[in-house]
């Protein structure tokens, strides 16, 4: 875990990149070209656009180009990664400064970090003189108890949507709901909301099974394997919500974009297989934004790929690597209760630790909670 100093001093380099990010986006210029996270800066992948249909790489005012039609953007994350909310947020604000049919008050922004029970909030925020001010707005989402990385962390990205006044819509189902279908399954949900996400129609065997083989593999070998089935199944109903609050966003308001976990934006098994079953005409796009590896120059194996090797996004953005301690030995102290388990992250609670940085199910963990777990587990 980064201590304390150097979580101030990772704030305050974020901050003041912030003003320049704002100050480029709102030019048009170029992508910010500076980086906030540490690791393999002189990596030569990063800061490429990786093209999965072209297999070469293009450049970011291309992307912008290619993004402009579709009526969904999804972009990903690894959540502790500054340097993907800032090149998030330039993209952001390109889309919003295209004036096309259909984009005149939008993209509308859907975030996974707010939950569907939050958009009260967001609505009386949004109508408040203060409607600009992303401090403001994070405060009255409770975002320091929230489990998510620093709020400053995800400042820039905030000050874009606000700056253009783009409607912003919470996409992630309510916790308690989450508890509910990993403990009950999905006759914890009412008929009527089954219906509306089409959740009935679950994943195929190969792709139910490389989901839980992740949650597995992400989880350290340190939950009992019959965990894992239940964990996916409230995944899967994640994934739908936020489909559905996509979707909802689309309508209303022409186009919309996604901010959410690279699992999450993932096409073969994330949101966007949802979509393809709800609104399988409605032209959609898939940015991932991936971490560099050292030793690793060959963009190709860096895509996330679905059981039969077919890439499951459109686009990847590499960065460099942000430094964090090793999640696995994090969760074990997660685990057992012990204090620092992780930044921002209540103790004793069960999350996937190498999905934190890039799995899936980043805090599905979170979600369900120790107590809720054991419930799910029949150990309570």
């Amino acid at each position: 875990m980064l201590g304390r100093a150097c979580w101030a001093l990772l704030v305050i380099g974020i901050g003041l990149l912030a003003l320049t990010s704002r100050l480029v986006a709102e030019e048009g210029g170029p992508a910010p070209p500076d980086w906030v996270s540490a690791l393999h800066r002189d990596h030569p992948l990063v800061g490429t656009v990786w093209s999965v249909r072209d297999e070469r790489a293009v450049s970011p005012d291309e992307l912008v180009e290619r993004l402009k039609p579709a009526a969904l953007v999804l972009l990903g994350e690894v959540h502790d990664n500054p340097d993907h909310h800032r090149l998030r947020a330039w993209l952001i604000g390109r889309l919003a400064r295209e004036e096309s049919a259909g984009r005149e008050n939008g993209p509308a922004v859907v975030f996974e970090h707010i939950r569907a029970d939050q958009q009260p909030i967001v609505d009386a925020f949004r109508a408040s003189p203060d409607r600009g001010v992303s401090s403001i707005l994070l405060d009255k989402l409770e975002w320091s108890r929230s489990g998510w990385p620093p709020a400053e962390m995800f400042r820039p990205l905030f000050d874009e949507v606000l700056g253009h006044d783009l409607p912003v819509l919470g996409g992630n189902a309510p916790s308690n709901q989450v508890r509910q279908v990993a403990q009950k399954g999905l006759s914890a949900l009412s008929d009527v909301e089954r219906t509306r996400l089409a959740v009935d129609q679950q994943l195929d065997t190969p792709l139910r099974d490389a989901l839980i083989e992740e949650i597995e593999e992400n989880h350290c070998g340190l939950l009992p394997e019959r965990a894992f089935a239940p964990m996916a199944l409230a995944q899967q109903y994640r994934d739908a919500h936020l489909a559905d609050v996509l979707l909802q966003a689309q309508r209303q308001h022409g186009t919309a974009v996604l901010i959410a976990g690279n699992g999450h934006v993932r096409a073969d098994r994330g949101v966007p297989w949802h979509l393809i079953r709800r609104a399988p005409g409605l032209a959609t796009s898939v940015v991932s934004f991936v971490e560099v590896e050292a030793g690793q120059e060959e963009a190709a194996r860096y895509l996330p790929r679905d059981p039969n090797g077919q890439p499951a996004v459109d686009y990847v953005w590499f960065t460099p690597k942000a430094e964090r301690e090793d999640p696995c030995e994090r969760m074990r102290r997660g685990m057992k209760g012990e204090k620092g388990a992780s930044p921002k992250q209540p103790s004793g609670v069960s999350v996937g630790a190498r999905a934190d940085a890039r799995g899936p199910h980043e805090e599905l963990g979170r979600l369900l909670g120790r107590r809720s777990l054991d419930l799910c587990l029949g150990a309570a």
